[in-house]
């Protein structure tokens, strides 16, 4: 069961509350700015350079961004109590999330509306309203980069961050999380198989149905004209699973010849046996391939007027 955690309204409790629930965490200024977080950037450090943010020379690209995100409870004591203000990010990827961030002001709802018309409704996942009246889809990251803005008004944030509720809008507004009680829920839904980019989205699996299901056993037996037996897809289907080992592919065959000989004569619909043969043959031990080759050749042998097993 997924435990929620009821995150508190002062922003410096609430960082600690994340922390305390394994989400990495970092100071974010109001504009959205990253705080410095590099020894050289950190003003109790002993080898920190007055500087201003947008000339730091330290030589770590990253320092002023979520790559300082953390769990250690005294760092995030300190940060916010040096910022109580300070508002709280969190890193998508390292904190193993993906996230549908749909801005209504940039025609993000539209956009959803058709993108749910295109592939479907989405999995319900973790959900946040923003400042600014928009949301936050959280779902679990998968192992792929995503487009950052693939339409109008909906940015996936993947590599990048999201604000976490109290934090303030530029609006006055702040983030919070569905419900009166503001209750966190940790994302436990993958990332949308629909959504990810085409070339990384798993081939479907064609599953052979059981061959009873669609095609249970008749206890009539027919004559074909001139004489012999009227073999029913049933009757094929359980000859091949009755044929002893090393006997099957023959036997899948006599049934394959059949079939294609049954269905010119208008007698059994050929897709029907085409399941069920190949579903017998799978359950019989032979491979999707061997089968499939077998049941093919036997559409160009000549009709076997014996009709004999």
């Amino acid at each position: 069961m997924n435990v929620g955690i009821n995150i508190p309204t002062e922003l410096p409790a609430a960082a600690q509350a994340y922390a305390a629930a394994g989400i990495k965490v970092f100071r974010v200024r109001r504009n959205k700015a990253p705080y410095a977080n590099c020894a050289r950037c950190d003003k109790q450090s002993s080898i920190y350079v007055k500087h201003r943010p947008e000339d730091c020379q330290c030589g770590v690209p990253t320092c002023h961004g979520f790559w300082a995100a953390t769990t250690d409870p005294d760092l995030i004591r300190r940060w916010w109590t040096e910022e109580p203000d300070a508002n709280i990010g969190a890193p998508c990827k390292l904190n193993g999330w993906a996230v549908i961030d749909v801005d209504p002001r940039n025609g993000g709802y539209k956009s959803l509306c058709a993108l749910e018309e295109r592939v479907g409704v989405l999995p319900g996942t973790t959900t946040q309203i923003t400042g600014g009246s928009g949301l936050h889809e959280l779902y679990l990251s998968p192992e792929f980069d995503l487009p950052g803005e693939p339409f109008p008004g909906i940015d996936f944030k993947h590599n990048g961050y999201i604000l976490l509720a109290p934090s303030v809008h530029s609006s006055g507004n702040r983030y919070q999380w569905p419900g009166d009680e503001n209750t966190f829920y940790p994302p436990t839904t993958p990332w949308p198989t629909a959504l990810l980019p085409r070339k990384e989205r798993p081939t479907p699996v064609r599953v052979q149905p059981r061959p009873q299901k669609y095609f249970p056993v008749q206890h009539t037996t027919r004559q074909r004209p001139g004489g012999g037996k009227m073999w029913t897809v049933a009757d094929l289907v359980q000859h091949v699973m009755d044929a002893p080992a090393g006997r099957r592919n023959n036997a899948l065959f006599f049934a394959a010849c059949r079939a294609h000989e049954l269905a010119s004569l208008n007698l059994i619909d050929l897709l029907a046996a085409e399941q069920g043969l190949l579903a017998a043959a799978s359950a019989a031990g032979l491979t999707d391939s061997e089968a499939r080759n077998t049941f093919d050749s036997a559409a160009t042998r000549p009709g076997d007027k014996g009709w004999a097993a």
